[in-house]
C-alpha cells in the first residue's frame, strides 16, 4: 500500500515538475517573440516624419494660439 502512495506522489510531482518546465519554455519564446517585434518598432513606424508648418516671421509660433476661449 505505500508503495503505491509513494508511486501516485511520485507521477503527480513529475507531471506538475514537467507543466512547469513547459511554461518557463513558452514564456521564454513569448518574451524573445515581444523583443524582436519591438526591435525595429521606430524604424517601422516613424519614418514619415509630420511636416510642421512654415513660420510666417522670424520667432514666431508656428500656429496661431487661440486666447478667447472663454466666453
Amino acid at each position: 500500500m505505500s508503495i503505491i502512495m509513494f508511486l501516485i506522489g511520485v507521477i503527480i510531482s513529475s507531471i506538475f515538475f514537467m507543466s512547469f518546465v513547459w511554461e518557463m519554455k513558452l514564456e521564454k519564446k513569448r518574451k524573445e517573440n515581444e523583443i524582436l517585434d519591438n526591435k525595429y518598432y521606430y524604424t517601422r513606424n516613424l519614418l514619415d516624419e509630420r511636416k510642421k508648418q512654415p513660420k510666417r516671421k522670424k520667432g514666431s509660433q508656428s500656429r496661431i494660439k487661440n486666447y478667447n476661449w472663454k466666453k
